[in-house]
């Protein structure tokens, strides 16, 4: 089992499910725009746990935007890692399969659950309306993960460089005496500089 990889993928699987819930209560808010008729909609089609799938999709995307950051981070300050960073394009493409999944699937288990029929207008539209509503979200997700993932790498960069390195490529240890033999000499006035010599 290769578990770097699926370190690399829980992240992204993290920000579809938070990007797939936001896509779908968009798509909901497109599709039927009267709060009241929306409301109607929602509670006859399955969505009994919405609540539950907001605090999810909150601590996914949190978690997915720490992991990205952390990841980035840790690549900049080693010189020889290679960018954390995956393209954007085909960041934007696996988000967008994903969310589009995750929408669809979620979309006929609610409805198979609620007894609440596949066809009708308002279906059509909702299907129509998620579809792009998540290649939309899925966009603006990639962009801004893969900006914060940037802006890490950078920040470990420059710490890299700022941080002194001994020939063998060790970071420097200080010891922790390194300070007692200057601060004695100073307070018997043996390391300051003589008195001035009287007139």
């Amino acid at each position: 089992m290769d578990v770097r990889g699926l370190a690399r993928r829980l992240p992204l699987a993290g920000a579809a499910v938070a990007g797939a819930v936001a896509g779908h209560g968009l798509a909901y808010a497109l599709a039927v725009p009267e709060p009241g008729r929306r409301l109607a909609v929602l509670a006859g089609s399955g969505h009994t746990y919405w609540s539950a799938a907001i605090a999810a999709a909150i601590v996914l995307g949190l978690a997915s935007l720490g992991a990205t950051v952390a990841r980035s981070f840790r690549a900049g300050l080693r010189p020889d890692e290679r960018p954390a960073a995956e393209p954007l394009g085909r960041l934007v493409a696996r988000l967008a399969v994903l969310q589009v999944t995750i929408y669809l699937v979620q979309e006929l288990i609610e409805r198979a659950a609620a007894g609440y029929p596949m066809g009708g207008p308002v279906a059509g539209r909702l299907l129509l309306a998620g579809v792009t509503v998540q290649l939309l979200v899925a966009s603006l997700l990639a962009l801004g993960l893969a900006w914060a993932g940037r802006v890490a790498e950078a920040a470990g960069r420059a710490l890299r460089r700022v941080r002194p390195h001994r020939p063998d490529g060790r970071p420097p240890r200080l010891r922790p005496t390194a300070w007692v033999r200057p601060a004695i000499l100073l307070a018997a006035g043996l390391g300051g500089r003589a008195p001035p010599a009287a007139a």
